[in-house]
């Protein structure tokens, strides 16, 4: 796409000042919000203003579509709510004095909104109108886990906010062992029972406000554990295996055992896309494979 860069940037912003509620330039990795200075040769000015202040959560975006927009080379849209408004919301690359910035533009839209065959709707059900498409789009069916899309989206966030913290950030590749004997065996109501099973333990060994799990396709899962080391990631791993281990599915008079395999990795302050993160972790998850499965290799 073609950027805007620092000789038409307030043109671009001038038509916008009484579309919008708040205009502003950010730098998605410092997380500030920067003003040029005319009189230095378009220089950027930080102000000691968090770009995610407005918001009043005291952390940076979970899904922080500025560094997305850079990542994508896109202008993207976003709605999103606090307890008592609704508002739409785009960033959009430019290029300013050289460097990559963001410029975002913010409406409050809480009044505004019309749904076609529906009158205008309170903030409550626009909430829960949002909540549902957020839930088509994002999780799996079967297993109610984040799915593909999620993950697409969001293990580049976690990359940029670990490294932006200086946090580590723990990925396991998970897999069932033998999962395609079940399905030719049992058939594939009873191997969907299975997956549905063994998502909800893994739940159970993750912080809901902090990590989360992704179906990564069939019977393949990936674990994102936000500002956990390596030792830390492999004891709640471990756990996890072993309580895959002593699970018992009863179906149809049918005991069913099941096992999995575990590949992680742990980074810190790294340089790596998140394919080449998922590759490292898929490595470790081959070798745990190789080894009989039933194991957790880092």
């Amino acid at each position: 796409m073609e950027y805007i860069t620092s000789d038409n940037i307030k043109q671009v912003i001038e038509p916008y000042k009484k579309l919008f509620d708040i205009i502003q330039i950010v730098d998605p990795n410092a997380k500030k919000i920067v003003v040029i200075n005319d009189s230095i040769d378009n220089e950027l000015m930080y102000q000691d203003i968090n770009c995610y202040s407005f918001w009043n959560t005291g952390d940076a975006c979970k899904d922080c579509i500025a560094v997305r927009a850079v990542k994508e080379d896109n202008t993207l849209v976003k709605i999103q709510n606090d307890m008592e408004k609704m508002y739409i919301f785009f960033a959009t690359p430019v290029i300013i004095a050289g460097k990559t910035m963001v410029l975002e533009l913010l409406k409050d839209i809480t009044g505004n909104l019309v749904f076609e065959a529906i009158d205008m709707v309170n903030g409550h059900e626009i909430r829960n109108i949002i909540h549902d498409i957020h839930t088509l789009l994002l999780k799996d069916s079967l297993t109610n886990l984040y799915n593909r899309r999620y993950l697409n989206q969001m293990l580049p966030v976690e990359i940029e906010r670990s490294n932006h913290k200086n946090h580590y950030l723990s990925i396991v590749m998970v897999d069932i062992d033998g999962f395609k004997n079940i399905n030719d065996t049992c058939g594939h109501c009873v191997g969907d029972i299975v997956i549905k099973k063994f998502s909800d333990i893994m739940t159970k060994f993750i912080r809901s406000e902090t990590d989360w799990i992704a179906r990564y396709g069939g019977d393949e899962f990936l674990i994102c554990l936000h500002n956990v080391d390596m030792k830390e990631a492999k004891k709640i791993v471990e756990r996890l295996r072993k309580s895959i281990e002593r699970m018992r599915i009863e179906i149809d008079e049918m005991t069913i055992k099941v096992t999995a395999s575990f590949g992680l990795v742990t980074v810190r302050a790294f340089k790596l896309e998140p394919n080449e993160l998922i590759k490292l972790a898929d490595i470790k998850l081959y070798e745990a494979k190789k080894r009989g499965g039933n194991k957790v290799v880092s």
